[in-house]
């Protein structure tokens, strides 16, 4: 058997994280027939696969990565519009309120919710309340709701709006995002 055989052997075993029979295959290289030279430097890089393989078992593995999901995603709270919105509770009630403006004869409401963060909104209902209000209670459930509010004169001409999104539950109480109208 030749020493590129040997070596070969006893790189195998360190690849694998066996542990080699280091006695064996260094009495295999002195028996082998060979010139004195050839003995001396296959058993030199028997040494240095042996010092991999001794590197390899000192050094401490790490402990395994934890399994950890992808962060959601989720819809931020934002509010875009003229109109300064609140969020408030009533006990159980979820509440957007706003102050009264002059001039505004009806508010229009549009609800719609959105299933997935990716998903578009979806309406789900579109109601008219009185000038006079300033408050809306809305029906928060599991998924993130978008309020649109528009504030109209007599003519039907536009005098505010505003546009909430990510209404939920779960980020009632965070800051909402401004955004420019």
């Amino acid at each position: 058997m030749s020493f590129d055989a040997i070596l070969g052997e006893a790189r195998t075993a360190v690849a694998g994280g066996s542990e080699p029979d280091w006695k064996g295959l260094r009495d295999r290289i002195r028996g082998a027939d060979a010139d004195e030279q050839a003995r001396r430097a296959a058993l030199a890089q028997l040494e240095r696969i042996g010092a991999v393989h001794r590197a390899r078992r000192a050094r401490p593995t790490a402990p395994p990565r934890p399994v950890t999901r992808p962060a959601q995603l989720r819809t931020r709270p934002t509010l875009t519009g003229d109109l300064d919105v609140r969020r408030d509770r009533a006990g159980e009630a979820w509440l957007l309120a706003w102050p009264q403006r002059p001039g505004v004869e009806r508010w229009e409401v549009r609800i719609a919710r959105r299933s997935g963060a990716r998903g578009d909104y979806e309406a789900l209902e579109s109601r008219e309340l009185p000038g006079t209000a300033t408050s809306l209670e809305l029906p928060l459930g599991d998924v993130p709701l978008r309020v649109h509010l528009v504030g109209r004169a007599r003519g039907g001409r536009l005098l505010h709006r505003a546009i909430a999104s990510g209404l939920a539950p779960e980020s009632w109480d965070e800051r909402w995002q401004r955004r420019a109208s």
